[in-house]
């Protein structure tokens, strides 16, 4: 476990999360800034599912496993997005309902290149979702064997500059951020969820994604420099398709990448956002959901705890490993 030293303005900003009751946030909080082990964390973590968000977001759950409409529509208050949120709140791996929705995940056909395709009108698979989909399916620990074809899917469908992109079967040159970012995440879960299955490929898959996204120093051109997309700069939680560079950033911590120089500008940018106050604003990808937790442009507890754990990873110096 890291051991991490805080500054008193760092201080005053965790007890300003901690003011929140939500035992998700409290839990994240306690392990990535206050460095508490696992152990410590039962009893809280014991709760996610019985108060607080997920609690909510599980109230939402129909008796035949799904949120919304079904799998995929609408978003984002579909089975697909509703089980996204919960991993990223750290819903207990072995709720039997989560577990059973998110096998649904894996009931639809096989695209025509191989991955789940949830889609009736169209024949490809799409690769972002696939790679969300193994990130669901290997948090709440369903069998790896079932996760092998997506797996081999996504492997399949690597392109030649290391990352990957959703529009393949249009014929593109270059891949995508928003996409390669979904799978880097995913075969990253899966590997973390124990399972041996091809760990080799994977590993040098996961680690030409990096590559391609530190070519682009997180969210500029490679061959112009130029900023490709303003709205990598803003930080919506959960997060749900799009790429942007704290989301980026907060996954190379939690999996291990080490700093590169490449990272600099991003972490200026996630630095520079933050208020006089110590705190980031809370954002979210348009679009209906269930509830609000933070208002847009309001301080936003979520950002904040992620920004504070990434910077305390790559430049502050707090973490000691």
């Amino acid at each position: 476990m890291a051991n991490i030293s805080l500054g008193a303005d760092d201080a005053r900003v965790i007890d300003w999360l901690l003011e929140d009751p939500d035992p998700s946030l409290a839990c994240q909080v306690r392990r990535d800034l206050m460095g508490e082990p696992e152990s410590a964390l039962l009893r809280p973590r014991s709760r996610i599912g019985n108060t607080g968000w997920a609690s909510d977001l599980m109230g939402r759950r129909r008796p035949d496993g799904h949120w919304g409409n079904g799998i995929y529509n609408p978003k984002w208050t579909c089975t697909h997005y509703a089980l996204y949120e919960l991993v990223q709140l750290e819903m207990p791996r072995d709720n039997a309902a989560c577990r059973e929705s998110a096998s649904l995940l894996l009931s639809y056909p096989t695209g025509r290149d191989g991955g789940v395709n949830y889609a009736k009108t169209v024949e490809y698979s799409d690769v972002c979702i696939n790679g969300m989909i193994i990130s669901i399916c290997s948090w709440f620990r369903l069998d790896g064997d079932s996760l092998q074809p997506l797996v081999d899917y996504l492997l399949d469908m690597k392109m030649a500059d290391g990352g990957w992109n959703c529009a393949y079967p249009s014929g593109p040159h270059h891949s995508s951020l928003h996409t390669t970012i979904a799978v880097i995440e995913g075969l990253a879960a899966f590997i973390e969820s124990g399972v041996t299955y091809r760990q080799p490929a994977i590993r040098d898959a996961i680690a030409g994604g990096i590559e391609f996204i530190l070519e682009h120093r997180l969210f500029r051109s490679d061959h112009t420099g130029e900023v490709i997309r303003d709205e990598f700069f803003k930080f919506p939680f959960p997060v749900r398709w799009k790429y942007d560079i704290l989301r980026c950033l907060d996954l190379f911590r939690r999996i291990g990448v080490p700093y590169d120089e490449r990272m600099r500008d991003a972490l200026d940018r996630i630095e520079a956002s933050r208020r006089p106050n110590g705190r980031w604003k809370a954002a979210s990808q348009p679009g209906a959901t269930y509830f609000v937790q933070e208002k847009n442009g309001s301080d936003g507890r979520w950002n904040t705890l992620r920004a504070l754990r990434t910077l305390g990873r790559y430049r502050f110096g707090r973490i000691e490993r």
